[in-house]
């Protein structure tokens, strides 16, 4: 039998996307009495304009040798490009570009890979845990991913990404031409060569599937207030004051999985990160007319293409820019553009265009622990480009840590005070 609703301990999660819900999900699980905040309701910020890939091929993180040198030349760069960082706050910046600079080494690179590739193998196993089988089913479907390249050697000059995760256990299959008609046949003559990750799973509406698992925590009895969160303060009993529309509520923890918006209440508690926002930029077309049955990057034009619910969906760009700055829609003409010269005849009548941010730290690797200033103060934030991938392990590891129970892997690479910052005073 359940303890009384007034004896079980609170927890108030900021943030309800795919990393939140989820938190909220396991936590309530837990036996935790949850509140979830978010301004703008269940599912919504930079995951619903993603293209819903469980991109569990991706085990290597972006801060190496070569994204150093992607990432100088775009901070040098005033070419509207896939990459950018946003000039007039270069200043500004710069910090966050020495710190992945810094973190960018061998040995660094190396640890990192082993971390995600333990995170990766977890991945999808905790959002079926959560969420259950037949509804993730219900949901998300194994589709594959296709990277399409428009001659052979560009194909082999990526031989050696694929030979690392082929050594990283990642499973993919090098394909020709004859294979990728047969597997899509709406894409045009121009693709020579492909490699195919077959076990990637794919949502083709991802509001929907984060509400979904949303839904569990709800059923279970937790509450969503759309209400931004002004502040969290830690009391001398060791509980939580949240601020939120002009009210305050109590909590015995507090997960911080805002996105972008982490960084200001992790700096604000004492434990600064070096961040940044990375704005991505999207357009669905609902006529397209166009049939994938799966995923396509292009590997060419550093775009995305993906089925979705809504229609022929594409995605690209990592804007590098503070949450003020406004969106240069420049970047959506580029993908309609680009997106037109790949399909013959693209109809782009009705085309809706979106713009979202994602949370970038420098490493590579999430934030996913507790505050080392604080107990019961969780973060969980800094996905990056793996929000929607890591939500569930996300959430398992926060919900562990909140009782006390040993996570499902170890938790000290994603710890908060992992970089050398002094904290704020």
């Amino acid at each position: 039998m359940s303890a009384p609703k007034t004896s079980r301990k609170k927890a108030i999660v900021v943030g309800a996307g795919a990393v939140g819900a989820s938190s909220a999900a396991y936590l309530q699980r837990d036996g935790f009495d949850v509140t979830m905040f978010d301004p703008d309701g269940m599912g919504r910020g930079c995951g619903e304009g993603t293209v819903g890939i469980f991109a569990t091929n991706i085990i290597a993180p972006a801060s190496s040798e070569g994204g150093v040198k992607a990432m100088l030349a775009a901070a040098k760069s005033d070419k509207l490009d896939t990459l950018m960082v946003n000039k007039p706050h270069l200043p500004d910046f710069l910090p966050w570009l020495a710190s992945f600079v810094s973190a960018s080494g061998p040995q660094t690179f190396e640890a990192g890979k082993k971390v995600l590739q333990e995170a990766q193998s977890l991945a999808v196993s905790t959002v079926r845990d959560i969420m259950g089988g037949a509804a993730f089913d219900a949901h998300a479907e194994e589709r594959g991913w296709m990277f399409a390249y428009e001659s052979e050697e560009a194909f082999q000059a990526a031989q050696g990404d694929r030979d690392l995760r082929k050594r990283h256990g990642v499973v993919l299959e090098e394909i020709g031409e004859a294979e990728i008609r047969e597997l899509e046949p709406d894409l045009p003559s121009i693709f020579k060569r492909a490699t195919l990750f077959p076990r990637a799973y794919h949502t083709a509406d991802v509001r929907k599937m984060v509400s979904a698992i949303g839904d569990v925590a709800l059923r279970g009895g937790a509450t969503l207030q759309q209400r931004a969160v002004d502040a969290v303060q830690c009391l001398s009993d060791g509980s939580f004051s949240v601020t939120a529309g002009g009210e305050t509520f109590a909590a015995d923890v507090v997960v911080i999985a805002a996105g972008p918006h982490s960084s200001k209440f992790a700096d604000d508690l004492g434990s600064p990160i070096p961040h940044s926002a990375e704005r991505g930029y999207g357009v669905t077309f609902p006529k397209a007319a166009i049939k994938l049955n799966r995923p396509v990057t292009f590997t060419k034009q550093k775009m995305v293409a993906a089925p979705m619910a809504a229609g022929l969906h594409l995605i690209s760009t990592g804007e590098f820019a503070p949450l003020e700055t406004a969106p240069d829609y420049r970047h959506t003409d580029n993908l309609t553009a680009a997106g037109s010269s790949i399909f013959a005849g693209l109809n782009t009548e009705g085309a809706s265009r979106w713009s979202g941010w994602r949370s970038t730290v420098t490493d590579g690797l999430p934030v996913i622990g507790e505050s080392p200033r604080h107990k019961g103060l969780m973060f969980a934030f800094g996905h990056s480009h793996l929000g929607l991938t890591l939500a569930g392990l996300s959430g398992s590891l926060i919900s562990a840590l909140a009782m006390g129970r040993k996570p499902v892997m170890d938790v000290a690479p994603f710890r908060v005070d992992r970089f050398s910052l002094v904290p704020k005073v």
